[in-house]
């Protein structure tokens, strides 16, 4: 009964997505385990044309982001985003899910985030297969073709661009303070270390395409597409607001948000420049809508209520422990006190 007690206050997001990661990727180890069991009895596998049976060298192309089959299933673009084939792709896709989604719905609704990762994942992976494929016929590189793609990857750094908008002040302390950065900044250091990971490690596109192409897809997303019902009284978006007595509103034009805040402060004077003929360019050909001064008004002043609301709920966070530090010191002083008069009375 406590089981399903803790199970019932998981936010709804993060157990549909964490079912959809254990069932997708329980399905192909099924599927794989079968086919390596007929494999090793067959005179003649089918999946090893040179004898050597592998299991991981299986693939199921139906459910897995194959580029050479893609064509043929393309609903793969959208299994594949919860498609993990390996312990530790599972372990830190169910983390990063489970944290993200359950601080990311306190915001949002819990259809939004599952929304989101639906989005950001399937159009990630769409894109990373037409850039992978293309690579690869360039490069003449026919075993590439087999390669899955997909996985987790393709919403990680959504994520980084969601905290990015919700907390971008908030500080992350590791290892007892030997690391402190801001939220703010994770995006492009993360960026970097994937670039380099490709470059030096992997020497290949994977993982720098999908990670480049999921921050890309979901700043678009949060910035132009993305619409929530708000209060007119009160700013911020919430997952609970009242749809009679709400206005809609379409991204998030703030100052706060806009795409050279995700870089570092001496490449903004370049940067902006080049960001700005793209935002002129997609406004003219009307990809995107044009944001207005009302607009952007409205987003800052709604980052602004929003970043309150979490400094406020730090802080309450912070005095909760320091009064839980207080009561546990003075119980440490009523004992000894108590230690000490049992001595002195014997």
């Amino acid at each position: 009964m406590a089981g399903l007690i803790r199970i019932h206050n998981i936010p709804r997001s993060t157990r549909i997505l964490l079912g959809a990661v254990a069932a997708i990727s329980g399905l192909i180890f099924i599927i794989k385990f079968n086919t390596y069991r007929e494999e090793l009895i067959s005179p003649t596998p089918t999946n090893s044309p040179d004898g050597v049976v592998s299991f991981q060298n299986i693939q199921v192309p139906y459910l897995q982001l194959v580029p050479r089959f893609t064509l043929f299933y393309p609903w793969v673009v959208v299994t594949a985003i919860f498609a993990e084939v390996s312990i530790i792709a599972l372990i830190i896709s169910v983390v990063v899910l489970y944290v993200s989604t359950k601080y990311v719905e306190k915001y949002w609704s819990w259809k939004e985030v599952i929304k989101f990762v639906l989005v950001v994942g399937s159009i990630t992976n769409f894109v990373s297969v037409i850039v992978t494929i293309v690579s690869n016929i360039a490069r003449g590189d026919v075993a590439g073709m087999d390669q899955p793609l997909g996985g987790g990857i393709s919403y990680y750094f959504g994520f980084l661009v969601v905290f990015k908008q919700l907390i971008p002040e908030h500080n992350i302390v590791l290892f007892q303070g030997l690391v402190n950065f801001r939220v703010k900044h994770l995006p492009f250091t993360a960026l970097v270390v994937v670039v380099l990971w490709s470059a030096l490690v992997t020497r290949s596109l994977y993982p720098v395409v999908p990670s480049v192409n999921s921050f890309i897809v979901s700043y678009t997303y949060l910035r132009f597409f993305q619409s929530f019902a708000v209060d007119p009284l009160l700013p911020i978006t919430s997952a609970s607001s009242d749809a009679a007595n709400s206005s809609l509103i379409t991204g998030d034009a703030s100052d706060t948000f806009q795409l050279v805040e995700f870089f570092p402060s001496i490449t903004k004077p370049y940067l902006s420049v080049v960001f700005d003929k793209g935002y002129e360019l997609f406004v003219f050909l009307g990809v995107v809508t044009p944001f207005n001064d009302e607009s952007v008004e409205q987003s800052n002043l709604r980052a602004q209520k929003r970043q309150e609301q979490v400094s406020q709920a730090q802080k309450s966070v912070a005095n909760s422990v320091a009064e839980r530090r207080r009561q546990v010191a003075l119980q440490v002083i009523e004992e000894r006190i108590n230690k000490e008069a049992a001595t002195s009375s014997t």
